[in-house]
């Protein structure tokens, strides 16, 4: 009978070490697997790398009076820019409804979300009839597709930007420019408008002169709407003004 103890104790204690190291070699191939699993989730999870030529492009003179940086909807893929014979710039364009099309009090919502996502404010509620600032819009010619946006008015014989952004994803594209080109072409045509002036990012001066603008730097104001603290003022002239 001691012997039989013996043994079966013995076979207990073989029993549980063999299931112990049963266990360990079962535990790491869960950790294993797990550590294998993790690492693909994390792989595929990580985000695409995104050109930072582009960021740098119109990103930086994305407006006269704040920093640049937007994005569409997130989360989503981006969209092939429209090629430039396909897009239109809508001048003058209605914030409040009803619209007569549809689509138009889409591409007005879509301005609301990039100007939010731009200047962390609705630019929009710039544009009323007492102020007389004005939102354009670039847009595809079918209006399916909103490319970018400019809030700007003429005063005293000039061309005044305020705002201007363009969507993240077709940063690069030259829309900026093409925005800046229509809005002085336009203004140029009325006989009256002598010159185009914005504060601009130090990082987006290079952009403004290369459209023709001339930096200030050092001026004064009268009031601190005028300009944005580390702003630089800039002007272009459209035609020489006419002697009172």
């Amino acid at each position: 009978a001691g012997l039989a103890q013996r043994l079966h104790k013995g076979d207990c204690i073989l029993s549980v070490r063999s299931f112990q190291a049963m266990s360990a070699v079962v535990m790491q191939q869960d950790l294993s697997l797990s550590y294998e699993l993790l690492l693909r989730k994390s792989c595929d999870e990580r985000p695409s790398g995104q050109d930072s030529a582009d960021a740098a492009s119109t990103a930086e003179p994305v407006s006269s009076s704040s920093s640049s940086s937007a994005a569409s909807d997130a989360g989503t893929a981006a969209a092939a820019a429209p090629s430039r014979n396909r897009i239109t710039l809508l001048r003058n364009v209605a914030i409040h409804g009803p619209h007569a099309d549809e689509r138009l009090a889409v591409l007005v919502a879509r301005t609301r979300e990039l100007s939010d996502g731009v200047f962390d404010e609705d630019c929009l509620e710039e544009v009323t009839n007492k102020s007389g600032w004005k939102l354009s819009l670039l847009v595809s010619d079918d209006y399916s597709t909103l490319c970018g946006f400019i809030v700007a008015k003429i005063t005293s014989g000039a061309l005044s930007i305020a705002k201007i952004a363009v969507l993240a994803e077709f940063r690069g594209a030259g829309f900026g420019r093409l925005i800046m080109d229509e809005m002085m072409k336009s203004a140029k045509k009325q006989g009256d408008v002598y010159e185009v002036c914005l504060s601009s990012l130090p990082g987006a001066v290079t952009f403004y002169q290369r459209l023709g603008f001339k930096a200030h730097k050092g001026m004064t104001f009268g009031s601190a709407e005028d300009l944005v603290e580390g702003q630089v003022y800039m002007t272009k002239k459209l035609g020489k003004r006419p002697r009172k």
